[in-house]
């Protein structure tokens, strides 16, 4: 493996000395660095994203993601992705020889062209689960250019297809006035995670170009989480575009079908979900509290994220045979170009710890991908980042 990527890295270097942007717009490291005290430009032992890894395989540019996870009611939403934020600029000042925060495409450039990782920051899983508006310039303040409009959970303003369900029927009135701010700000509105609904109403809603940053489509895996082609095509009439998975269970039909039914895998006696739901473990007193409840949240969550990685992810015998390969991956990018052309589609693959992904796939492995693009006459300069910051450019909308 290492001869292979010895032999394949130069072409992703090459291609970042002239100017073009290797991107990958759906990462997640920072939540590691809050649970888990790592420096995440260090290859990290466990898990398949780090700075560094990335860095190493021609990356340039990449959307970096907050998420509260487990903090799912009001207050400790906001809190822990304000945790979030303030650990996510802690590593920014550590490694300014490194990085560089980027709140428009012209940062991009220029951070890329000094030769440093370009990181626009996002929020995933929840901005604030009541949706005040306040609380979304404040995220713009401290540098936030794109939130995940849909939770983990159904929320004041939007349906989520994770849990939850159709409460509103799609967005709300509330959601709509937070997408039109949205778009007078200049932050990009991510559907992923949505219901189909939801997903439609808030492309109608946006004035802006709207994406899906880490999705497959549904026409190749059959997964309901997928991205339909109609909602695709709305994405497309209104400038927008898609930042394809790299999840198996996303990519491969053959691995859904293998894997429909079949509960998480836990590590360490925690799973996935453990992690994504822990607050509903817990239950707040309903007198005072004087601290007690965010103290032994934070405790739960400290622990289970520390235990899920304290060892890599390992698949079944009988899943790893059915582990979808980088050109399986390519193949949504080859429909999604059928449906709406190369300006439709980029790369998100959201790397975790948490489940399978590509087969033998981790951050150091990007120039891989890059080959297998090329090789089916994908490698654009669209697909690989072009695409990202076109859609930026064009997220702010004047009154």
């Amino acid at each position: 493996m290492l001869a292979s990527l010895k032999r394949i890295l130069p072409l992703a270097f090459c291609a970042a000395l002239h100017g073009q942007i290797l991107a990958d717009g759906h990462v997640h490291i920072t939540n590691r660095v809050y649970w888990e005290g790592i420096d995440p430009w260090k290859p990290q032992p466990v898990g398949q994203f780090d700075y560094a890894r990335a860095r190493a395989g021609g990356v340039n540019f990449v959307i970096e993601n907050v998420a509260p996870y487990g903090y799912n009611t009001y207050n400790t939403t906001v809190k822990h992705a304000g945790r979030l934020i303030e650990t996510f600029h802690r590593t920014l000042e550590a490694h300014r020889d490194q990085m560089e925060l980027a709140l428009t495409s012209a940062d991009v450039r220029s951070i890329v062209a000094r030769g440093k990782l370009a990181v626009m920051l996002s929020i995933e899983a929840g901005f604030d689960q009541e949706g005040d508006i306040d609380i979304l310039r404040l995220w713009y303040r401290l540098g936030v250019r794109v939130i995940q409009f849909s939770s983990q959970a159904t929320t004041a303003y939007a349906d989520s297809s994770v849990r939850g369900g159709a409460k509103w029927s799609g967005i709300n009135e509330k959601g709509r006035r937070l997408i039109a701010e949205m778009n007078r700000l200049g932050m990009l509105i991510d559907i992923s995670h949505a219901t189909e609904a939801a997903q439609r109403q808030i492309v109608a809603a946006s004035r802006a170009p709207v994406v899906a940053s880490h999705v497959a489509l549904r026409a190749i895996c059959s997964n309901p989480s997928n991205l339909s082609d109609d909602v695709l095509r709305a994405l497309v009439a209104k400038g927008g575009m898609i930042g394809i998975h790299s999840a198996a269970e996303q990519i491969g039909q053959r691995y859904y079908d293998w894997s429909r039914g079949k509960p998480s895998i836990p590590v360490n006696g925690v799973t996935r979900e453990d992690i994504l739901f822990g607050e509903m473990s817990l239950i707040r007193s309903p007198n005072r509290d004087y601290g007690e409840y965010i103290d032994a949240l934070d405790a739960q969550q400290g622990d289970r994220w520390r235990r899920f990685y304290s060892q890599p992810w390992h698949e079944s015998s009988e899943g790893e045979a059915v582990v979808p390969s980088i050109d399986d991956w390519v193949a949504h990018v080859a429909h999604a170009i059928a449906i709406g052309g190369p300006r439709s589609v980029a790369i998100g693959l959201d790397l975790t710890n948490a489940r399978s992904t590509l087969k033998n796939f981790d951050a150091s492995h990007y120039p891989e991908l890059v080959e297998a693009l090329r090789k089916h006459n994908l490698a654009t300069p669209e697909i690989l980042g072009e695409n990202w910051l076109r859609v930026f450019d064009s997220a702010r909308v004047s009154n």
